[in-house]
């Protein structure tokens, strides 16, 4: 009797155990065991539950509440984004086609996702993802940069971004499609204001580095040099105004304000003329327009 109670005993914690282990896995959510990769997204639609960023004060910040059921953050600027991204902080960052281009082109541990404006990917105005010149409430020169900038066709704006993500990716480039002649009696100096570190718009090198880079000014600035999208843009238009160029970088919250001053005549730093920023200061016209897109980890 005692020989068959302990038997009894012993299949009813077998049961018990297995009852157990049965409720366990009905319990565990499907997407701990099968989780979808954010690689796999063909639209916004399927980020949601992921974890994306974006960078502080930028129009990116509106693109990413576009997203529903995104796990969505902010940074203060581009490089804290990517080092997120790499440390696994945040899945994936928006950013402009062009940046991801630079980015992913020199890191083959990364790559994006090529949403379409409007279509598969954000709902986005020619302004919201367009770049232009910021000038002071009223400025003379709104009209003229215009002028100049009537000569950066699409084709040429094409070839010219094509040319600085060349060098970011480490190539050497001896010429650009925009060419001028620097002005030998310049009258005056376009001081302009950029982040120095959106590549590949504006970057900072340590040394004269590559064909184009100017100094950048200010106090504790030397050996260091500027150069991408954003500088030539700006050097062809201060040689146009038969100026000299003097770049300054400033934090990307601090060009507004350093515009309406005087600290700086004009910002070239890849920003969007939005609405918001039209009441605080001028643009001229977009010099360069491109889609969102969403940087990843490859393979992810």
């Amino acid at each position: 009797m005692k020989k068959l109670f302990t038997v009894l005993l012993s299949v009813l914690m077998i049961l018990s155990l297995a009852a157990c282990s049965s409720s366990s896995a009905d319990s565990t959510p499907a997407a701990d065991t099968s989780a979808a990769k954010i690689s796999e997204a063909t639209s916004i639609a399927d980020l949601s539950g992921f974890k994306v960023a974006a960078q502080t004060g930028t129009f990116h910040v509106d693109a990413l509440g576009q997203i529903d059921g995104v796990v969505a953050s902010t940074l203060p600027d581009f490089t804290d984004l990517l080092i997120a991204l790499k440390a696994g902080t945040i899945d994936g960052y928006v950013a402009e086609e062009p940046t991801a281009l630079a980015v992913c082109g020199s890191d083959p541990e990364l790559t994006y996702l090529p949403f379409v404006n409007n279509s598969t990917g954000f709902t986005a105005t020619d302004e919201d993802t367009g770049v232009a010149v910021g000038l002071v409430k009223g400025s003379d020169l709104t009209a003229q940069i215009n002028e100049i900038l009537a000569d950066l066709t699409v084709d040429v704006q094409r070839e010219l971004m094509s040319e600085v993500i060349a060098i970011t990716n480490g190539e050497t480039v001896t010429s650009f499609v925009l060419e001028s002649e620097t002005p030998a009696n310049p009258v005056g100096v376009l001081k302009v204001g950029m982040e120095c570190a959106y590549e590949p718009y504006n970057w900072t090198e340590t040394g004269a580095n590559s064909y184009g880079c100017v100094p950048i000014s200010g106090e504790g600035k030397d050996g260091l040099y500027a150069n991408g999208f954003d500088v030539q843009v700006a050097q062809y238009v201060a040689n146009k105004l038969n100026m000299s160029l003097e770049v300054y970088s400033l934090e990307w919250d601090s060009l507004i304000p350093a515009v309406q001053s005087g600290t700086v005549d004009a910002i070239i730093a890849g920003m969007s003329p939005t609405a918001e920023r039209a009441t605080q200061i001028d643009f001229t016209d977009c010099y360069y327009n491109s889609n969102l897109v969403v940087i990843i980890r490859a393979g992810e």
